[in-house]
């Protein structure tokens, strides 16, 4: 994950998506079935090369398990983005 940027339009389907359902990262990422819907957000952000190699499910599996450490990426990469 560090090595990929979520681009502009990540941000924003991730903000949206937080804000229609009027709930914050981090309890949309303790959610199973709102976590699986932030993965498939992430998901189609990444380049295609890697969503060929990393399957969409495989992908959500790897977000469930790796919540806590994620949310907080996720929260920080935000952040940065409001702060340029």
């Amino acid at each position: 994950m560090q090595q990929f940027e979520i681009s502009n339009y990540t941000k924003k389907q991730l903000q949206a998506y937080l804000e229609e359902h009027q709930v914050s990262l981090q309890d949309a990422m303790s959610d199973e079935t709102r976590n699986a819907e932030l993965a498939q957000i992430l998901h189609s952000g990444l380049p295609t090369i890697v969503r060929k190699f990393y399957a969409l499910s495989k992908f959500q599996a790897f977000f469930w398990e790796k919540r806590e450490f994620l949310a907080t990426h996720i929260a920080m990469r935000l952040g940065q983005a409001e702060k340029k």
